[in-house]
């Protein structure tokens, strides 16, 4: 069935839910997992050098967080995950790192950190689940 598993993790309460989920799916299918953070792009006009170097020194600290997160979960449930960290647009980047990693499921919280603005422009989720060459399971 499923042998590749990609989970979309950006650390909110939703992708958690998520990692939980595909971590069971790959334990039961013996299957790979790896959780892909998508970092957006740094600000288009900085003000200064330092915004660029802080809006860096956060992601790297982020990045750092959600690294020992799956080291945790790994841990707790027995199973290796490979963490992913990509620049760009969430959803086009998750879609096209499935599709060139020859994922065949993601799996994505129905809600990451996109709050209010994600539910009037449309969800990351919506998106990946409409252009995947893949599965996709939305979990709540």
């Amino acid at each position: 069935m499923y042998k590749k598993i990609l989970v979309a993790y950006d650390g909110s309460e939703g992708s958690k839910s998520a990692l939980v989920h595909a971590l069971g799916l790959a334990k039961e299918l013996n299957a790979d997992i790896s959780a892909l953070w998508v970092r957006g792009s740094l600000p288009h006009y900085p003000e200064t050098i330092d915004e660029i170097e802080e809006e860096k020194e956060s992601a790297d600290a982020f990045v750092h967080k959600i690294t020992k997160e799956l080291l945790s979960y790994s841990k707790e449930y027995g199973k290796d995950i490979k963490g992913e960290v990509k620049s760009g647009h969430p959803a086009k980047t998750i879609v096209e790192f499935a599709r060139d990693s020859k994922f065949d499921l993601i799996v994505l919280g129905h809600r990451g950190h996109s709050g209010l603005w994600g539910g009037f422009l449309g969800h990351t989720t919506d998106k990946v689940s409409e252009n995947a060459h893949c599965s996709v399971l939305i979990v709540r």
